[in-house]
């Protein structure tokens, strides 16, 4: 799956997603919602977090996140795309190093919708389990890769 048809998979099965790339998010809705962050990875990256660690392989991934606090989504967004913060989430590892970054906001959405259709599509697969989803019951993780990228 390239670039555009992920986005049009996501147009169609999550309608009203905007895209957002990297770069002022002023324009973005402040509203509360989730977001699908599609990010590249050109090197291997070690992962080493509190009872979690691993090696993630270079490849497309897509990390699923909710932004419920002040400022929504724009707020949410803005940081994961500045590369100079502090690492405060796991995604933040990948936020800081990822070749390409670009998100779809998803108004009122739901990072654990956007998980559940990924993996229903059968092209995605969880690299890490609790990755991104420490604080979430339903979902093995809310990064998933590529299924073809795994080799």
């Amino acid at each position: 799956m390239d670039e555009a048809s992920l986005l049009s998979w996501f147009g169609h099965h999550f309608p009203g997603s905007v895209l957002v790339r990297p770069g002022p998010v002023k324009d973005i809705v402040a509203a509360p919602g989730a977001y699908a962050l599609v990010l590249r990875l050109a090197r291997p990256l070690p992962v080493e977090r509190p009872g979690m660690s691993g090696m993630l392989a270079p490849g497309r991934y897509v990390y699923a996140g909710s932004a419920r606090g002040g400022g929504g989504i724009r707020a949410r967004l803005g940081r994961h795309f500045r590369k100079d913060k502090p690492i405060h989430w796991h995604v933040d590892q990948i936020t800081a190093v990822a070749d390409t970054m670009l998100a779809l906001a998803i108004p009122d959405g739901s990072e654990c919708a956007i998980v559940e259709r990924l993996m229903q599509s059968n092209k995605f697969h969880v690299p890490m389990r609790g990755f991104g989803s420490s604080d979430c019951r339903a979902c093995p993780a809310h990064l998933l890769v590529r299924k073809e990228e795994l080799s």
